[in-house]
C-alpha cells in the first residue's frame, strides 16, 4: 500500500513536509512493507489556496500514474491522509479525483473554511491574546488571483512561533476573520460569507469549499480524528464534515479524544507508537487505531 500524506502548514502559511512529519505513521508503514510519500505544495500568502489544492491534486495523480514505474511495482491501493491544512487538502483532492483513494485519514483537518471561526472576527488561535493586526497584514497581503507575479513558495522553515512573522500572519487572519479572502485571493470573501451564507462564494472559487459544494458521494471509507478541546481548528471542522459525510452516504468513523491538542501527534517527535515506548504519547490508542483502520483498506 501507498500512504500520501499531505503535512500540516500551520493554515497553509508556514512549514514544509520535514516540519510536522508524523512519525508515528512513518514508523507504521515501514513495519509494514507500505510505502510512504510526503509532497511540499504551495503557501500562502505568496500563492492562494488554489495552488496548493492543485499541488495536492498533481501529487495524487503522480502517486497513481508514475510512482510505480519508479517502485518497480503497482502501489495496490492507495489511503490518503492530512492533518489541519493538509487534512482539508486531502478531501479536496479526493473530492476531485476521478480514481478515488481506499481511505482517507483526516487529522484534526480545516475541513470547514465558510465556518463561523473563519468568518467571525475578534478570537486568536491557541487561545492567544489579540494582537495588533494592521502592520502585519501591510506586510503579506494576499495574493490576487490574476495579474500578479509574485514568487511562490513551498516550504517555510519553522520558527518561534512567538517571533515568526508569518506565526502572526495566521494569527491576524483569524483575528480578523479574513482566512477566506486569503485563500481565495477576494478581499471581502469571509464577510460576505457570513452575511449571505456560503451561496455568496464566486463559482470560480467554490472547489475551495469542497464539503459545501464537492460531490461527496463515492468517497471512500473516512476516519476522522480530531481533539475534542483543539484550540487552532475547532472540532466543529470534522463534526459538521462527519455530518455531511453520512448524509451523502460515506462511511465515516470519528475519533474525538478530549485530551489531544493540535498537533498533539507530531509533538510527539520520532517514537513509534506501536511499542511500549509509544505509551505515553497523547492519545496513543487514537493514533493505534488510525492505524487500524488504514490496514483494513491496505493491499501490498
Amino acid at each position: 500500500m501507498l500512504s500520501l500524506d499531505l503535512h500540516t502548514s500551520t493554515f497553509s502559511i508556514v512549514g514544509d513536509r520535514y516540519s510536522f512529519l508524523p512519525y508515528w505513521l512513518v514508523h507504521a508503514c515501514a513495519s509494514r512493507g507500505w510505502v510512504f510519500v510526503t509532497p511540499d505544495y504551495r503557501l500562502m500568502p505568496e500563492s492562494t489556496a488554489h495552488d496548493a489544492v492543485q499541488d495536492a491534486a498533481d501529487a495524487y495523480k503522480w502517486a497513481w500514474s508514475s510512482l510505480p514505474a519508479i517502485l518497480g511495482r503497482p502501489v495496490g491501493s492507495l489511503s490518503l491522509a492530512g492533518s489541519s491544512a493538509g487534512g482539508y487538502l486531502a478531501l479536496s483532492t479526493a473530492v476531485s479525483a476521478i480514481k478515488k483513494p481506499n481511505a482517507l485519514l483526516l487529522i484534526y483537518g480545516m475541513l470547514d473554511p465558510s465556518g463561523t471561526r473563519y468568518t467571525t472576527a475578534g478570537k486568536n488561535i491557541f487561545d492567544r491574546p489579540l494582537i495588533e493586526t494592521g502592520p502585519i497584514l501591510e506586510a503579506w497581503p494576499m495574493r490576487k488571483t490574476s495579474g500578479e507575479d509574485r514568487k511562490p513558495v513551498s516550504a517555510y522553515p519553522i520558527g518561534d512561533p512567538a517571533t515568526d512573522p508569518k506565526f502572526a500572519l495566521a494569527s491576524a487572519l483569524h483575528i480578523d476573520a479574513i482566512f477566506p479572502d486569503y485563500m481565495a485571493g477576494l478581499p471581502g470573501l469571509a464577510r460576505q460569507i457570513a452575511a449571505e451564507g456560503i451561496t455568496a462564494v464566486p463559482e470560480q472559487h467554490r472547489q475551495l469549499f469542497p464539503l459545501d459544494f464537492g460531490n461527496l458521494r463515492g468517497l471512500p471509507p473516512i476516519m476522522l480524528l480530531h481533539g475534542a478541546n483543539d484550540s487552532a481548528v475547532p472540532l466543529e471542522c470534522s463534526t459538521r464534515a462527519a455530518d455531511k459525510l453520512e448524509e451523502s452516504g460515506v462511511g465515516v468513523l470519528t475519533e474525538f479524544p478530549i485530551d489531544a491538542q493540535h498537533g498533539f501527534d507530531a509533538r510527539a517527535g520520532d517514537v513509534n507508537i506501536e511499542t511500549s515506548a509509544g505509551d505515553a504519547v497523547i492519545a496513543v490508542e487514537s493514533l493505534r487505531k488510525a492505524i487500524g483502520f488504514l490496514e483494513q483498506y491496505a493491499v501490498n
